[in-house]
């Protein structure tokens, strides 16, 4: 049996996360196993933090490096094996080298490219990699670190939200099983890839998920498991709605649209790739290792309940595009949205009338999203955005013969006085999702949830 397991950063911060973390690894003894590692808790952001110093006319890029080094090193003094430990010291120094070097390219060019950004962010997954590796062979869990982009995980090149391409599953595979052939556990960094020349490219924030869908599903694994400090999905999300439930089965249709629509437990992109093969995802907490807690398969069981969970996006703004021409004039959508695709903007959300588009989008974009519009010209007779709001969606595969969700919906937020300013049902017909204010959505969720799941 092969399996693909991922740590995330919020359960890899100490010894004692580390101790566990190999623990839980080594227990699979009959098992071949990928690791994939995200950046120790709070690194990534550091890394950004240290990029954007850079750029300063007196960095403190040597004093950030010693402080980072040092304390990666500093968890490896809790490894016993002194070969170990020395061999672990070797890679972090030279890791850390190429951090410094990067830099310092940053402070000399004067600039932080979306390139630049990208190769410094992947620090904290390399420097990861080498102390999980560490502890697992200090457990007597034969290891080794790799590299993403060393292991053939090629990428289209989009920095910040790059994509894998079908080269990457080729190369992944031979290069991996050749190692787990050597009976070694291999421990790969998670977030990013390169593409064919060879730059460093992040799938984006929460992507080691994504990275390990990919891997995942180049070896043909037989599971994948994502380690989480949750047990798996809720209903909806347990600090707003006291009673929210854990959900033990999903469906992959189900789990990708409340991981796009701001459930944190999984990276939407995941699902894709293990789409094609078939490839369970299960959810599980290092606290209750010999439990699972949600399962994503690609059927779902028959249930009772028409709506699984209620998920919310924030961070969002509405941009509303007017124009006559959208009522008698083919091809007036594409030409709107063109230039957003083009300025690699995702859109959320879509409601349209007869003679205007509205779509939500993050709200770090609205100056791209604006100068992108702008060059349409004259293409439209008014162009307004609003913020302040939020998205939220109801979601399940039992909406598709359900012929009363709508009705339930509108009835439960008009009980608050919560007014609905846009609604859409995506293509799947297994979410609902609505634009409301963003100060109403603790109350909308919590009456969405008692009225509907």
């Amino acid at each position: 049996m092969l399996t693909v397991m991922k740590f995330g950063g919020s359960i890899l911060s100490t010894a004692e996360d580390l101790r566990r973390a190999a623990g839980i690894i080594k227990a699979r003894s009959k098992e071949r196993k990928v690791v994939v590692v995200s950046a120790l808790k709070g690194v990534t952001d550091s890394l950004i933090g240290a990029g954007k110093s850079a750029l300063q006319k007196e960095p403190n890029t040597q004093q950030y490096c010693s402080e980072l080094k040092g304390m990666h090193l500093q968890l490896l003094g809790a490894i016993k094996d002194p070969i170990i430990r020395a061999n672990s010291k070797d890679l972090i120094e030279e890791k850390m080298a190429g951090l410094e070097r990067a830099l310092l390219g940053v402070h000399y060019l004067g600039e932080m490219s979306p390139k630049a950004l990208d190769l410094v962010q992947t620090f904290g997954e390399r420097l990861s990699a080498v102390v999980v590796a560490a502890f697992l062979n200090d457990e007597g869990e034969k290891s080794v670190s790799v590299e993403a982009h060393e292991a053939g995980l090629f990428t289209d090149g989009c920095f910040g939200k790059a994509r894998t391409t079908e080269k990457a599953e080729a190369e992944i595979r031979g290069k991996l099983l050749h190692l787990l052939k050597q009976k070694k556990t291999v421990v790969i960094t998670g977030f990013f890839g390169a593409d064919e020349q060879g730059n460093i490219c992040c799938f984006g924030r929460g992507g080691s998920d994504y990275s390990a869908g990919i891997i995942a599903a180049a070896l043909g694994a037989d599971r994948l498991e994502l380690w989480k400090d949750v047990p798996g999905f809720y209903s909806a999300d347990p600090k707003t709605v006291k009673k929210a439930v854990l959900l033990k089965e999903l469906s992959y249709d189900e789990a990708e649209e409340i991981g796009y629509f701001g459930a944190k437990i999984l990276h939407p992109k995941t699902i894709a790739p293990v789409r094609k093969k078939g490839i369970p995802v299960v959810v599980k907490n290092v606290l209750t290792p010999g439990i699972d807690g949600t399962i994503v398969t690609a059927a779902n069981k028959k249930s009772e309940k028409v709506i699984k969970a209620i998920s919310s996006k924030t961070g969002i703004i509405a941009v509303t595009v007017k124009s006559a021409e959208m009522a008698t004039t083919p091809g007036v959508l594409a030409k709107i949205f063109a230039p957003i695709a083009e300025a690699g903007i995702e859109v959320d959300f879509v409601s349209t009338s007869e003679t205007s588009v509205s779509f939500t989008i993050d709200k770090k974009e609205k100056d791209k999203a604006m100068q992108a519009l702008q060059s349409l010209g004259n293409c439209f007779d008014m162009l307004s955005v609003e913020e302040g709001i939020a998205l939220v969606a109801a979601i399940g595969e039992g909406m598709k013969p359900s012929v009363d969700i709508t009705g339930k919906v509108f009835g439960a937020l008009a009980k608050e006085g919560i007014n609905v300013e846009m609604i859409s049902q995506g293509a799947s017909e297994i979410n609902l999702s609505l634009i409301i204010k963003e100060k109403d959505l603790a109350k909308a969720i919590n009456a969405l949830h008692a009225a509907i799941v």
